[in-house]
């Protein structure tokens, strides 16, 4: 069953597998597919070309992204729950082999059988491959080898020349032919439109054994093969030479994997567990079952493209970086594992000490580890050594808190102590090169030449110019200049003038340390702030854009290849001056908060480190120099309108799903919780935005041209982080389409056009009728001009005929008028007499009124005479209005 959202890491913090529970071991990270306690075996381990690690096991397919997994199983349409081979075509579909010789591939999400019509096996399927050409190719453990090409399943074994039908392994080589380890030797095939030509290498060909159960052709084209018995060895496809892995006889048992790692090959053994050899030194190292993983029961190793290397067995997955970095944890039967300090001797014996003692560590033939404790019956045994160092003649060099220094000749065992002639005996630090050895100590610094037995002595102090006695560390630089780390007094520096002395631009007058980078810049190690670059005349702080993540640095030093080294309460982190990039070394590789001692360092005579810390010892041993891969970002998938989409489609969408939610990770195994992410969505977004998440949703976007951009890192650093993208279009609604503009434009041109032709023949038509209608009424108006003509001419006679009358009229007119005019004459004269006959009267009544009204009457004749006044009054009035009319007429 898919379960799309469990977690696979189940981490089992032990990194201490290996011979015996002394032995140095790089980190392992254990990882349980199913519960703790259910079984499991792993038979294959993949890495596909995005990026996800693919698991086939007994119980089922896994996919894992480093945060979650995915299971398949028959449920989801496998033929068989045990996968024992995985493989990916041009496609990228993921294919799969079975126990029970089926073969299925997942293409998008779904899980489909590859049926041909001339069968299947029925036995194992050991490996698939698909060639240059895209021909599938697939082995099986006891029934031949086979391809499918032109659409055909054929089967090759004996018959066709095949050494045996027991078949391991297949690789291709640089020519496209097809390697396969075989019981009976290899089988090169080669493949001529659909036949197979086959060559056979075996005993007779020089192989040491015919049973070939890996084959890994490298970039040089040597050809290394894995068999039953007599280990790993190359062949040379040139000269037909093969060369064995060891000078002796292999001594590792049955080889079940192996896989070349730079110049370390890991080689997995039923009988020996897991063996890492080294092609420089030529050295081996063997990592053996316990109970958290069954190292003797590997089936599959695999190298990914961070470089991690993986580790499939009956216990589960296990992962690791590599042995660059080793733990020695354990020093039994002794308890403290505080590591003071610490040294390399010439035979690579450790010599470390702790408050136990001092100690020596050595490694026998058989590898197993032996403590032994040093300075036993002798007067030093009680002493505590803060201090060790060993010369260039090998001398060891044991520095005493208060008690001076040993100088022991390993050979002899002879041991010399120097105390009293030494300005100090707290030796805090030792250092040298050649013949001079230097001792830094609570009371300056100390110089002793040596030429064999004959040791001569110089301290120097505040009085010969150091200025400070307080000397954390004596430097010797490329140019032979001596600096001096002190205590509140800056940084001194010795050459053949004299002591000079710097401070300018540090931050502490504390200085624990010195180192020297590929460049010959000298760096400094400060109390609380870091490290500085002295230019010369002052120090230089780190850049801000490769920050150390812990400024406390306790042991700070170069490695090998000129790079600073510097490790701290968080892990160590590597400064690469040239490159300008810095890595980081921490949970990934197991570190654990392990806490360096102040200036607990040493390098051995291959510039491996080897740094003592309050949990054992740390050793780092970068033999390529390589910087790491960065993460890989990853778009995983994309919803829109809630429906998820196949990304390898064109995206384009309409306008209405335009609620885009995006998915994506990043590929770092060493530590995936641990990273940042930046996306930004081109034509939307102004700026990138920073995330810790693993999605992000857009909504309502507007219709455009969209481009989604994603980049990751391990740092808060993404100057040169990896990008991917996705690409979508959402399309706008058909109103805001081009082609709907076009539409549009061509509609009212068009009918524009229409409209005008249209105007232009009515118009046509229009004239024509105009025209006739115009001579018709042309006609019409000529007809009625006639008939007015007629009409005028009796008009004109009935007119001379009125005016007559109209003459006589006037006549009679004006005789009628004359005669009024004399009545009105006679009227007005007649009124006017009248009037002025009457006035008199008048005038007489109403002084008779006004004199019988000033007489004594009664009141009734008072009354009458009122009455007879108003009258006369009314009367008098009449006469003037008369009077005046006939005065406005005169006028």
């Amino acid at each position: 069953m898919k379960k799309p959202a469990g977690i696979f890491l189940r981490i089992f913090l032990v990194c201490a597998i290996a011979v015996s529970s002394y032995a140095q071991v790089p980190y392992f990270q254990f990882y349980s597919l199913l519960k703790r306690n259910e079984s499991l075996q792993v038979n294959v381990v993949f890495q596909d070309k995005s990026g996800f690690i693919w698991c086939g096991t007994n119980k089922g397919l896994f996919r894992y992204d480093g945060i979650s997994q995915q299971r398949f199983t028959n449920l989801d349409s496998l033929p068989d729950d045990n996968v024992t081979a995985i493989a990916q075509d041009s496609l990228g579909r993921i294919w799969t082999g079975h126990k029970n010789g089926r073969i299925a591939f997942m293409d998008k999400g779904t899980i489909q059988i590859f049926d041909p019509p001339e069968g299947s096996s029925t036995h194992e399927i050991s490996d698939i491959l698909f060639d240059r050409h895209g021909n599938l190719w697939f082995s099986t453990l006891n029934d031949g080898l086979y391809y499918f090409t032109h659409e055909r399943l054929f089967r090759v074994d004996e018959e066709e020349g095949m050494p045996d039908i027991f078949v391991y392994d297949i690789v291709e080589d640089r020519l496209g032919n097809i390697w396969a380890g075989t019981d009976g030797g290899v089988a090169i095939c080669t493949l001529l439109d659909r036949k197979v030509n086959i060559k056979v290498l075996d005993y007779d060909h020089g192989l040491p054994d015919n049973i070939v159960k890996k084959i890994i052709i490298d970039e040089r084209n040597t050809v290394w093969l894995g068999t039953e018995d007599a280990g790993i060895f190359s062949f040379d496809p040139g000269s037909g030479k093969t060369s064995p892995l060891l000078g002796g006889a292999w001594k590792y048992g049955a080889t079940t994997d192996f896989l070349l790692d730079e110049d370390q090959v890991w080689i997995a053994s039923s009988q020996s567990g897991l063996i890492v050899y080294d092609l420089k030194t030529e050295q081996g190292k063997v990592y053996k079952a316990n109970a958290e993983f069954d190292f003797n029961s590997i089936r599959t190793l695999l190298r990914d493209l961070e470089g991690n290397i993986w580790i499939g067995s009956r216990s589960g997955i296990a992962r690791t970086l590599g042995d660059h970095v080793e733990y020695i944890s354990s020093f039994d039967p002794y308890t403290d594992v505080n590591v003071l300090t610490l040294t390399v001797d010439h035979d690579d014996n450790i010599w470390f000490a702790t408050a136990d003692g001092l100690f020596k560590r050595m490694v026998d033939e058989l590898g197993k580890i032996h403590i032994e404790r040093m300075l036993m019956n002798t007067p030093f045994q009680k002493y505590t050594a803060i201090s060790l160092y060993t010369d260039n003649d090998g001398y060891l060099w044991v520095g005493f808190y208060g008690e001076g220094i040993l100088r022991i000749n390993p050979s002899s065992g002879k041991i010399v102590h120097l105390d009293e002639e030494l300005s100090n005996g707290n030796i805090l630090s030792i250092t040298g090169r050649e013949n001079i050895v230097w001792l830094a100590t609570l009371g300056g610094a100390t110089k002793i030449s040596t030429s064999g037995e004959q040791l001569a002595i110089r301290n120097y102090s505040r009085a010969d110019g150091l200025v400070s006695d307080y000397i954390y560390q004596v430097f010797i630089d490329s140019q032979q200049r001596v600096w001096f780390a002190t205590d509140g007094k800056e940084a001194a520096m010795l050459d053949d003038t004299g002591f000079h002395h710097y401070d300018k631009g540090l931050s502490s007058n504390v200085v624990y340390g010195f180192a020297e980078d590929k460049l010959h810049n000298i760096w400094v190690n400060v109390q609380g702030d870091g490290i500085y670059r002295f230019d010369g005349e002052m120090f230089q702080p780190l850049g801000k854009d490769t920050p150390l993540r812990d400024k406390n640095v306790n042991c700070f030093s170069s490695d090998q290849f000129g790079n600073l080294i510097a490790m701290h309460d968080l892990g160590i982190d590597i400064y690469d001056i040239e490159k300008n990039q810095m890595r980081y070394l921490g949970e990934e590789v197991g570190m654990h908060a392990r806490k360096p001692n102040l200036n607990a360092l040493t390098k051995d005579v291959r510039g491996r480190i080897y740094i003592g810390t309050d949990q054992g010892i740390v050793k780092y041993a970068d033999q390529m120099n390589n910087m790491p891969p960065l993460p890989q970002p990853f778009i995983a998938g994309l919803k829109v309108s809630g429906q998820n989409v196949d990304l390898s489609q064109e995206l384009k969408f309409a306008y209405d799903q335009n609620s885009v939610i995006i998915n994506y990770l990043g590929f770092w195994f060493q530590n995936p919780r641990n990273l940042n992410f930046q996306y930004r969505l081109e034509n939307y977004d102004k700026d990138w935005i920073e995330s810790l998440d693993r999605s992000t949703t857009y909504s309502n976007l507007p219709p455009g041209d969209y481009t989604f951009l994603l980049r990751v890192s391990d740092t808060e650093d993404f100057s040169a982080a990896k990008e991917t993208a996705v690409h979508f279009v959402i399309q706008p609604p058909f109103w805001q389409t081009l082609w709907f503009y076009f539409l549009v434009a061509f509609t009212v041109i068009y009918s524009t056009y229409a409209y005008i032709k249209y105007s232009r023949r009515k118009l046509l038509r229009d004239n024509i009728i105009l025209e006739e209608k115009v001579i018709e009424r042309t006609l019409e108006i000529q007809e009625q001009a006639k008939e007015i003509q007629t009409k005028n001419a009796e008009i004109q006679s009935q007119a001379e005929e009125i005016q007559g009358i109209n003459d006589n009229l006037e006549l009679i007119v004006k005789s009628r008028t004359a005669e009024l005019e004399k009545k009105t004459k006679a009227s007005e004269e007649s009124a006017f007499i009248i009037a002025h006959e009457l006035r008199a009267p008048v005038a007489s009544v109403l002084g008779l009124i006004n004199l019988i009204s000033k007489c004594n009457v009664d009141d009734e004749t008072k009354t009458i005479v009122k009455h007879m006044e108003d009258s006369a009054e009314k009367l008098n009035v009449v006469v003037r209005n008369i009077t005046k009319a006939i005065e406005k007429g005169d006028k």
